[in-house]
């Protein structure tokens, strides 16, 4: 019996170290949001590829479309801006803080060919949506190449 009650213990230790991990992982991520940090955020963000483009959607809401910037260079693609808090209310006591404001920046690479010529962005209901076209590839010719033997 001994035994057994060792291994119940053991898997009860267990369980509770893996619970208080778990809470403080939970409350050291909560911490470590600052509400006037000069650090930038990173938006949630979802890339994905279709037979034609590559289409990156983002969620910003309570952004104002004239404070969203985007380029597209060597394969990164870079959007930022800056998400202000317009609310009049005093700012004295907060129970719970889980909205981001100030600047925000996403660098994604981008690992396929994009016609940069037609990239398009549209901004509603509070996601960013920028469609990457993807590259015409060439096709391919046939060339016949002489080969020289030298003997």
């Amino acid at each position: 019996m001994l035994i057994n009650e060792n291994i119940i213990n053991y898997k009860a230790d267990a369980m509770q170290n893996k619970l208080e991990k778990l809470f403080s992982e939970f409350f050291a991520f909560n911490k470590n949001i600052s509400i006037n940090s000069s650090t930038p955020w990173q938006p949630p963000t979802d890339v994905y590829e279709t037979p034609n483009e590559v289409v990156v959607k983002m969620s910003i809401s309570g952004t104002k479309s004239e404070d969203i910037n985007i380029a597209f260079l060597d394969g990164i693609l870079t959007i930022s801006g800056c998400r202000t808090d317009t609310s009049l209310h005093e700012k004295t006591c907060f129970y719970q803080v889980e909205i981001r404001y100030g600047q925000f920046e996403r660098n994604l690479a981008i690992p396929i060919p994009i016609d940069t010529d037609n990239i398009r962005a549209t901004y509603k209901d509070g996601f960013l949506q920028v469609v990457l076209p993807k590259a015409k590839q060439q096709v391919s010719q046939k060339f016949l190449i002489k080969i020289n033997f030298h003997q």
